[in-house]
């Protein structure tokens, strides 16, 4: 399934999105059965010798997975929220602009190409970005060290690897920021009213 779109389904900009979440998740599972197999049988027994050293791979594997559920939920719950958010793609001048080089591509998720640009400069990783690509000497990036390029930057996001995927930090930022949410409880139903004998 990875990469690979179905011919029918769900709007295409939901599908990349599904798509982009769901290959780095695919890729950490994938990961997690390398480490936990290095301590297991061909059949898929823990070898007894290896059980502690397996038991905490299994709890780091585990932590990792939860800790990435919380950024997989605030991305579920972007891409699901009112107003509609969807990936947008901005275009930005950088270091090499003067000599053709091709813009930086960076990717988020956003209303408009307005609000894409807003939450671009709110992430911590294109803050740093900004301050690479400062001018010599400067105390701080400014407006002439990178331009918006509005002809280029367009909603959606091109094959993976052709831009800088900030949808994942994003989302982090985001879950990091909200307050907990307390656990569920389920509802218990109403006790039964009082029964005459007969």
């Amino acid at each position: 399934m990875t990469g690979v779109r179905p011919a029918a389904g769900p709007a295409p900009h939901l599908m990349d999105e599904i798509l982009a979440l769901l290959t780095p998740l695919q890729v950490m599972r994938h990961r997690h059965q390398e480490q936990l197999d290095v301590h297991r049988t061909a059949d898929g027994d823990v070898i007894e010798q290896q059980r502690s050293a397996y038991e905490e791979v299994r709890e780091a594997t585990a932590m990792e997975a939860s800790d990435t559920l919380d950024v997989v939920i605030k991305r579920l719950e972007l891409l699901t929220a009112l107003p509609a958010r969807r990936a947008f793609t901005l275009a930005l001048t950088g270091p090499g602009q003067e000599d053709g080089e091709r813009p930086w591509l960076f990717v988020v998720l956003a209303t408009d190409l307005h609000d894409a640009h807003r939450t671009l400069y709110e992430l911590p990783s294109f803050q740093a970005w900004l301050n690479d690509v400062a001018a010599p000497g400067a105390p701080g990036p400014s407006a002439s060290d990178t331009t918006l390029l509005p002809e280029e930057s367009h909603p959606g996001a091109r094959a993976p690897g052709s831009y800088n995927d900030l949808r994942h930090e994003q989302a982090r930022l985001l879950a990091q920021r909200a307050p907990a949410q307390p656990a569920a409880t389920v509802p218990t139903p109403p006790p039964k009213a009082p029964r005459r004998p007969r």
